[in-house]
């Protein structure tokens, strides 16, 4: 079970601003005041709300019976302004937007099962006086059957704990009751009790031991050890100790002497290490700039800990930390812009912008826009290409942007990260390879710049034969993927019952809902009709071209080869050229000499049919971004491999 989405009215800068979170690790991003921590303090409202109104029926109603769980009657609403501990708010009035007591604050939150049900449970503040009148939104009417059903360990099916960044804890520190800690945790004073939850978690030895071996993880890469010990006991004494030993030659000190940055990850650690005294149905885990007084590398094995903790804990952090958004996944990622009324989905559901015409070099990623709002160089793109999984070389920045959809599209649960290099033509390729192998060579994150690198180009008119020559020698210095078809747009009609559906798909996004045998009939009729069109172009003076430009990349690749050349001239290029193009029509394999402007002529006669034109320049990327396995294609089988 997760929380699903969150939409916030009328509270602190919130007008109206929904999100729709990702089930495992969210983490908020945004300039100082954007909203992050009213995001945060939202959710934990919603929570009290939760907390305040969960209730035993004492009797049936026509919605529940008795002994049923039900969320508040109409006494049981009033709440005291000091009664409210889970948002930062010096007046009765600051928790309104814009300190307007008259709009009613709404706090709607969906979640989803395992089963895919999704259950909504709305709640709505008022005021009466210095009382806030929390109350289900009286426009629903809630099904606590299904209420009932949803939830399996009621009546505290969520475990909350949020932590705000610990520089220093106290120098000593009561025995405290479970009541009192949990209070603390709410009330974002975490680092009050900070010794009585490591003792809680300290009683049961196999949790402590996992505590402290990702403790010994995320701060010493396990090249050192970590050993907490206390020799305090509540029976007998009033303040608890706790002492640490980094390595076993190390001199045993008192915690609070640990640096702010090691308090720090342990502060988190303590709110995913927890005994199992009480099942719940989901775990939050807020987390409020974690990040501080913590070293970049540090942020990384962080990060890395965290999603370890996701199976049935749902985690939300706020950052403004370049090194910590560098290192997130895209799908973990939503930046805030400080808007008042806005939506926002994971930076994973959302495309890289298009570049001037004739682009080349990095491609600027998605994170880019969030790290200049930030007051960051936008020049960094090469720490992107360094600090990424792959960077993928590929001919056109069209290429960039319809490869990156697709790698979301055919890996669900991916996280790796992916930079762009837009070399700008096949002849480029192997006029700067060399000096891209040189210099990346050289740039080393874990691996080289160069050992994560890989090539993607279209295939043109590059036969058989010659290609093979090509790839054979390319492969010793770069892995390497050529298409079969001659460009990513034609790669459509490798498989012309496929590319319906995806047409029909598209359609329909449109709002036009089209028949599919209809469009497949069409499609097919459009495709072999190209046959002729295809023909016409190929003249004496098209393979004297072909073969000249061939012959042209040849040379360039042999001063890369050096000692294993392409020994091929230019006749035998126009010969091989003259084959390949005689096979592929033959054969019917057209795709594999369909340009843009053929790719186009087909399918926009196809769109045509239920008055929508296609232009393969302006609608290629929306129409893959409509792919789902129904529609995915062999041809980018590969893409699995990275």
């Amino acid at each position: 079970m997760y929380l699903k989405k969150l939409q916030v009215k009328n509270f602190k800068s919130f007008q109206d601003i929904s999100i729709e979170f990702n089930k495992e690790v969210n983490i908020l991003t945004g300039v100082n005041n954007a909203g992050k921590t009213t995001m945060l303090e939202a959710l934990a409202l919603w929570h009290e709300c939760f907390s305040k109104l969960i209730q035993e029926a004492r009797r049936g109603r026509n919605t529940y019976k008795q002994g049923d769980y039900v969320l508040g009657n109409t006494a049981n609403k009033y709440f005291p302004y000091d009664q409210i501990n889970s948002v930062r708010a010096p007046n009765f009035e600051d928790i309104f937007y814009q300190c307007d007591k008259k709009n009613n604050i709404e706090l709607l939150a969906i979640f989803e099962n395992m089963e895919k049900e999704l259950l909504v449970i709305n709640f709505q503040i008022g005021q009466s006086g210095l009382n806030y009148i929390i109350q289900l939104d009286g426009h629903t009417t809630y099904d606590y059957r299904k209420f009932n059903d949803f939830f399996k360990f009621l009546p505290n099916p969520i475990g909350f704990y949020y932590a705000s960044p610990v520089s220093a804890i106290e120098a000593k520190e009561k025995f405290a009751t479970k009541p009192q800690i949990q209070d603390a945790i709410l009330n974002r004073q975490s680092a009050k009790v900070f010794r009585n939850r490591l003792f809680n978690l300290y009683k049961n030895s196999s949790y402590f031991s996992n505590f402290t071996s990702d403790l010994s993880y995320i701060l010493f890469d396990h090249q050192h050890e970590i050993t907490i010990s206390s020799p305090s006991d509540p029976n007998q004494d009033i303040y608890i100790v706790f002492n640490f030993k980094i390595g076993a030659r190390d001199t045993a000190k008192e915690i609070s002497l640990l640096g702010s940055g090691s308090l720090q990850i342990m502060e988190i650690l303590l709110n995913l290490h927890y005994p199992d005294d009480a099942r719940k149905d989901v775990n939050f885990v807020l987390l409020d700039e974690p990040d501080s007084h913590i070293h970049r590398d540090i942020q990384q094995r962080l990060l890395k800990t965290l999603i370890k903790f996701t199976q049935n804990t749902q985690i939300f952090l706020s950052t403004h930390n370049e090194a910590l958004i560098r290192s997130a996944s895209v799908e973990h990622l939503f930046h805030l812009d400080a808007k008042s009324i806005n939506s926002y989905h994971c930076l994973g559901n959302q495309e890289i912008e298009k570049q001037r015409p004739k682009f080349s070099g990095i491609y600027p990623s998605l994170t880019n826009p969030i790290i200049s709002s930030l007051g960051h160089s936008n020049g960094l793109d090469f720490v992107n290409a360094i600090e990424a999984d792959y960077l993928i070389f590929v001919e056109g920045e069209d290429d960039a942007r319809v490869i990156d959809i697709l790698l979301k599209k055919g890996s669900i649960g991916n996280r790796k990260r992916y930079v762009y290099w837009v070399l700008g033509g096949v002849s480029h390729i192997f006029e700067k390879i060399s000096h891209y192998e040189t210099v990346f060579s050289a740039i080393k994150n874990e691996k080289t710049l160069w050992e994560k690198s890989v090539l993607i180009f279209d295939r043109d008119y590059l036969d058989d034969k010659f290609l093979d020559k090509l790839v054979e020698r390319l492969n010793v210095k770069l892995k390497m993927h050529v298409l079969s078809s001659y460009t990513f747009e034609s790669s459509l009609f490798s498989n012309l019952e496929k590319t319906a559906l995806l047409l029909t798909k598209w359609l329909k996004s449109k709002s036009i809902n089209p028949d599919l045998e209809e469009v497949e009939t069409k499609l097919t009729e459009q495709y072999e009709l190209i046959k002729p069109n295809l023909e016409n172009g190929y003249n004496n003076k098209f393979y004297e071209d072909r073969a000249h430009e061939h012959n042209a990349i040849k040379d360039k690749a042999n001063r890369i080869f050096k000692n294993s050349t392409i020994n091929i001239n230019e006749q035998q290029l126009n010969s091989n050229i003259r084959e390949y193009i005689e096979n592929c029509l033959d054969s019917g394999e057209f795709y594999k000499l369909m340009g843009k402007p053929e790719v186009t002529t087909v399918i926009n006669t196809v769109t045509g049919i239920y008055g929508v034109s296609f232009n393969v320049e302006d609608d290629f990327v929306s129409l893959i971004e409509c792919v789902d396995k129904s529609t995915w294609l062999d041809e980018w089988d590969f893409l699995a491999t990275l």
